[in-house]
C-alpha cells in the first residue's frame, strides 16, 4: 500500500513538472508577443513618415498642376509617390505578417494549454478510478493492518501524504482548467482585435492600390503628353537646323560678294564702301521694353529632356507688341518664319558677323533691305517655339556664336538664368 501511495505521489510530482514546463513555454510566448507589438509599433511609425512624405509630395503635385508646371516635374512627382505607396503597402504586409504571426503563436498558446488541462485530467482520472476500485478499503483499514506503533506511525505519515497527493492532484486539475480558460479569452480576443486590424490595413492597401492604378493612369497620359512634345520638338529643332543652314548660306554667299567687292575695289584704286548701311562695331540693347534676361548664353537644363544643351543665345522678357531694334547696321540676310524661331530676322554687318532676333510676332523689315542701327526690325512676341513673349537674340562672330552679355552691362540676370 505504502509503494502505491509513493507511486501516486511520484507520478504528481511529474505531473507538476510537467505544468511548470507549461506555464514556462506560455511566459515565452508571452514574450515573443510583447516583441511582436514592438515590431508592429515601429512598422507603423515608418508607415506614418511615409504617408507624411506623401502628403508633402501630393501638396508639391498641387501647387505643380496650379502653376501650369511643366509636364515632367509632374510625372516625377507622381511616380516619386506611388513609390512611397507601394513601400508603404509593403510595411502594411510586414504588419500582417506579424499579426498573423501573433495569432499563430495565441493558437498554439492555447493548444499547449488545452493538452496539459487533458493531461491534468488523466491523471485525476485515474485516481479517481482507483479510489472506486478500492471500494470500502479505508484508511482506517490501513490503520487496522498495522501491528506496532511504528507501523501505525508510518501508516499515518502514508495516509497524510496519499491526501496531500489527491488534494494537489485536484488543485492542479482546477489551476490548468483555468489556465486554459484564460489562454483561450485571451487567444479569443487577440483573434478579435487583430483580425479587425488585419482589415483595417487591408482597407488601406486597396485604397493605396486605387491610387497607384489612378496615379498610373495619370503618369502615361502625361508621358503620352511628354512624348508628343519631343517629337514636337525634334521637328523643331530639325526646322531650326534647316534654318540655320539657310542663314550660313546666305551670309557665306553675302561675305563672299563682300570680299569680291573689296577686291575689285582694290584693283580700281577705290575704297570699298559696302553696299548698305556701315556697321559700327558696337551694339545697343535690341529690346528697349526690358532688360530682363531669362534665359543666359551657353548650357543649360533643358525644360524638355532634362540634360544640358547649348543655348546659342539669351532670352529677353519683353513686353508683347514693344518694338525690336537693330542692334547695329548692316543688311537684312534673312527675313521669314521657321517652326522652331517662329518670325526672326537676321542682320549681315561685315566680315561674316550677324545678329539674329527671333520669336516677334511680326516683321517691320525684309530680305536685302538695309538698316541702320536703332532701326525697328520687328516686335516681340512668341512665335514658333516659344512658351511666351520674348526675344530671343543671338551675336555670331565670323560665324561662330558668342555670348551677347559680354556687349552690355545694364541688364538683370534671372536667379535661374
Amino acid at each position: 500500500m505504502k509503494k502505491k501511495a509513493i507511486s501516486i505521489v511520484c507520478i504528481i510530482l511529474a505531473f507538476l513538472m510537467m505544468v511548470t514546463l507549461v506555464v514556462s513555454v506560455i511566459g515565452s510566448l508571452g514574450a515573443l508577443a510583447a516583441g511582436g507589438q514592438d515590431q508592429i509599433d515601429a512598422l507603423e511609425q515608418q508607415k506614418s513618415e511615409l504617408q507624411s512624405q506623401q502628403a508633402s509630395i501630393q501638396t508639391n503635385i498641387d501647387d505643380l498642376i496650379a502653376q501650369q508646371a511643366d509636364v515632367i516635374d509632374q510625372k516625377a512627382a507622381m511616380d516619386e509617390k506611388n513609390e512611397l505607396a507601394r513601400q508603404e503597402i509593403e510595411l502594411i504586409n510586414e504588419q500582417i505578417d506579424v499579426y498573423t504571426g501573433l495569432i499563430q503563436d495565441k493558437a498554439e498558446e492555447l493548444e499547449k494549454a488545452e493538452a496539459a488541462e487533458q493531461a491534468q485530467y488523466e491523471l485525476y482520472r485515474k485516481r479517481v478510478r482507483a479510489m472506486e476500485e478500492e471500494g470500502s478499503y479505508t484508511y482506517l483499514d490501513i490503520l487496522f493492518q498495522c501491528r506496532s506503533l511504528s507501523d501505525v506511525l508510518s501508516a499515518i505519515d502514508m495516509i497524510g501524504e496519499i491526501m496531500d497527493s489527491d488534494k494537489r492532484l485536484f488543485e492542479e486539475y482546477k489551476a490548468a482548467r483555468e489556465t486554459t480558460e484564460q489562454v483561450k479569452a485571451e487567444y479569443e480576443a487577440t483573434l478579435a482585435q487583430l483580425s479587425e486590424k488585419q482589415e483595417t490595413l487591408e482597407a488601406e492597401k486597396a485604397e493605396l492600390e486605387e491610387q497607384i492604378a489612378a496615379a498610373v493612369e495619370v503618369i502615361n497620359q502625361l508621358q503620352d503628353d511628354i512624348d508628343a512634345a519631343k517629337a514636337e520638338y525634334a521637328k523643331a529643332a530639325a526646322a531650326e537646323a534647316a534654318a540655320q543652314a539657310s542663314i550660313n548660306a546666305i551670309i557665306a554667299q553675302m561675305q563672299a560678294e563682300e570680299e569680291a567687292a573689296r577686291q575689285e575695289a582694290a584693283q580700281n584704286n577705290q575704297q570699298y564702301t559696302g553696299t548698305g548701311s556701315t556697321a559700327t562695331g558696337t551694339y545697343i540693347w535690341p529690346c528697349p521694353s526690358s532688360t530682363y534676361v531669362t534665359s543666359a548664353f551657353g548650357m543649360r537644363d533643358h525644360p524638355l529632356f532634362g540634360d544640358e544643351r547649348p543655348h546659342s543665345g539669351i532670352d529677353i522678357a519683353g513686353s508683347a507688341g514693344s518694338e525690336v531694334l537693330a542692334a547695329d547696321s548692316g543688311t537684312v540676310a534673312v527675313a521669314t518664319y521657321s517652326s522652331s524661331y517662329g518670325n526672326y530676322v537676321t542682320i549681315y554687318h561685315s566680315n561674316g558677323d550677324y545678329t539674329l532676333y527671333a520669336h516677334m510676332s511680326s516683321l517691320a523689315v525684309s530680305a536685302g533691305q538695309s538698316v541702320t542701327q536703332g532701326d525697328v526690325i520687328g516686335y516681340v512676341g512668341s512665335t514658333g517655339w516659344a512658351t511666351g513673349p520674348h526675344l530671343h537674340f543671338e551675336i555670331r562672330v565670323n560665324g561662330s556664336t558668342v555670348d551677347p552679355l559680354s556687349y552690355f552691362s545694364n541688364y538683370t540676370l534671372a536667379p535661374d538664368a
